[in-house]
């Protein structure tokens, strides 16, 4: 009733017939309200939505652990590159150290994100 807009009556004060039956139309027009949104689409269970959730976070999860394999061979050539241009000197970085190193700090970063846990109340 309080999100109606309605008074709501005193505990032990007693609810009149008009209160109950008012309260019960608006809460007929509430279940109606979930009903239609359901039907449109824009209302999911919240066991669905969790699912969604944890389904696009490990996709999320497993490209970025894949990410060093793919990124610290060219990484590692930019880097001797430009390490050797600045030095005059040949500087060869190796992509397996670079994999590790990258790897190390993608997981961390994952470790951290892994804390954040969605409520959907």
């Amino acid at each position: 009733m309080r999100e109606q807009g309605l008074a709501v009556p005193a505990i032990g004060g007693g609810t009149t017939f008009l209160q109950a039956k008012t309260a019960n139309e608006v809460l007929k027009a509430q279940e109606r309200r979930i009903r239609l949104q359901k039907l449109k689409g824009e209302l999911i269970e919240r066991a669905r939505a969790l699912a969604l959730v944890f389904r696009l976070a490990r996709e999320e999860r497993d490209t970025w652990v894949n990410w060093p394999a793919r990124a610290a061979a060219l990484m590692a050539a930019e880097l001797s590159a430009s390490c050797s241009d600045a030095t005059g000197q040949q500087i060869t970085v190796e992509p397996a150290a670079m994999q590790k190193v990258l790897s190390s700090h993608v997981r961390a970063h994952l470790d951290e994100l892994a804390e954040v846990r969605p409520d959907f109340r």
